[in-house]
C-alpha cells in the first residue's frame, strides 16, 4: 500500500514539473533567448503556479475549450502577478497587462503548448501541428529579432552587471540554431514522457496538499509582490474572481471527467518530430535578418506591433470563454 501511495506521489510529482516545462519553453524560453540555457530553476518556479491549475482543471471538471482559457488567464495571473509584480506595473485598474498576459501564458503556453499540441499528437493530426508549428515557429523568429534593439542590448547588459547571465544582442545564427533546437527538443521530451504513463488522468488534491500549495504563494507574494505594491492584492483578487467566477456558475457534476482525462494516451517519440518544424522557421527569420539586418524603425514596430495584438487576442479569447462558460456548462 505504501509502494503504491510512493508510486503516485512520485508519478504526480512528475506530471507537474513535466507540464512545467512545456510551460517554460512556451513562457521563457521563446521570449527571452538573451536568457540563455538557465532552465532548472524556471521549471520549479513555474511549477507551484502549474499545480493550481491543474487542482482547478479537476476541481471543476473543465472539458472544453473555453474552460481551458479560462484556467490559462489564472496560469498567466499568478506568474505575473503572485511570482512576480509585473501585472501591477502600469496601475491597480489598467486591463491590457493582465490581457496580454492571457495572451502570452494563458493561450500560448497552457492552451497552445500544453493543451492543444498534446491533443493533436495524440489524435496524429500532423498537419495541425506542422501549420500552426509553422506560424509559431515564424512569431519565434520574428519576436527574436527585438533584441538587436539597442535599448534592449543595454537592459540586458545592465543586468549582467548586477550578477544575472544573461547573453544580450543578436547571437550568431548557428549558436541560435542550437538554442532553438536544444529548447523544442526539451518540448519535444517532455511530451513524450508524459505520454509514457506519467499523465494524470485526475489530479484530485488533499486538503494538506492544497493548504501547502495556497501558503507557499501567499509567502511569495508577501515577500516579492506586497512590499512594492501592497494595492496589488485588490488587482489580484479581482484577476482570480474573474476566472472562478464563470467556472462557478456553471461547475460540473461530480462524477464527470475533466481534459486530464480526455488527454490521456500513449505518445510515441515520433510524434513529436512535427515540432521540428518550430526551430527551423525560427533560425530561417532570423538568419534572413543576419543577412539583411531590417532598420531599428522597423524592429520597433515589430515590437510594439505584437505586443498590442497579443493583448487583444488575449483580451477577445478571454471574454469569449467567459460568455461561453456562463451560457453553457463547461464540459
Amino acid at each position: 500500500m505504501n509502494k503504491h501511495i510512493y508510486t503516485n506521489l512520485i508519478k504526480r510529482t512528475l506530471f507537474i514539473l513535466l507540464s512545467s516545462t512545456v510551460m517554460v519553453f512556451f513562457s521563457e524560453k521563446v521570449f527571452w533567448y538573451v536568457q540563455g540555457y538557465a532552465i532548472l530553476e524556471l521549471v520549479l518556479f513555474y511549477a507551484l503556479p502549474v499545480s493550481v491549475c491543474m487542482w482547478m482543471i479537476d476541481l471543476f471538471r473543465i472539458q472544453r475549450l473555453s474552460g481551458v482559457v479560462l484556467i490559462g488567464a489564472l496560469f498567466g495571473f499568478i506568474v505575473e502577478g503572485v511570482l512576480t509584480p509585473v501585472a501591477y506595473e502600469s496601475g491597480l485598474l489598467d486591463p491590457v497587462m493582465p490581457a496580454y498576459f492571457v495572451g502570452w501564458h494563458g493561450l500560448l503556453s497552457l492552451v497552445f503548448g500544453w493543451y492543444l499540441i498534446r491533443k493533436w499528437m495524440i489524435e496524429g493530426s500532423w498537419k495541425k501541428l506542422l501549420l500552426t508549428g509553422s506560424a509559431f515557429g515564424i512569431f519565434w523568429g520574428l519576436w527574436s529579432l527585438i533584441y538587436r534593439l539597442p535599448e534592449n542590448i543595454q537592459e540586458f547588459e545592465e543586468y549582467i552587471l548586477t550578477g544575472e547571465h544573461w547573453l544580450p544582442g543578436a547571437w550568431p545564427v548557428g549558436d541560435y540554431l542550437f538554442y532553438t533546437i536544444t529548447f523544442t527538443g526539451m518540448l519535444m521530451i517532455a511530451h513524450w514522457l508524459l505520454g509514457r504513463g506519467i499523465w494524470q488522468p485526475s489530479f484530485k488534491s488533499k486538503p494538506w496538499e492544497i493548504i501547502i500549495l495556497i501558503g507557499i504563494l501567499a509567502f511569495i507574494f508577501a515577500f516579492t509582490v506586497f512590499p512594492i505594491v501592497p494595492l496589488g492584492i485588490l488587482k489580484l483578487i479581482a484577476m482570480i474572481a474573474l476566472v472562478i467566477l464563470p467556472l462557478m456558475i456553471n461547475h460540473l457534476q461530480r462524477d464527470e471527467v475533466s481534459v486530464l482525462s480526455s488527454l490521456e494516451g500513449r505518445i510515441r517519440f515520433s510524434h513529436t518530430f512535427p515540432l521540428l518544424i518550430i526551430p527551423l522557421w525560427a533560425t530561417l527569420i532570423y538568419g534572413l535578418a543576419a543577412i539583411f539586418p531590417p532598420p531599428e524603425s522597423w524592429l520597433k514596430t515589430l515590437y510594439e506591433s505584437f505586443s498590442i495584438i497579443q493583448a487583444l487576442i488575449g483580451a477577445g479569447f478571454f471574454i469569449w470563454a467567459w460568455v461561453d462558460s456562463v451560457k453553457k456548462p463547461i464540459k
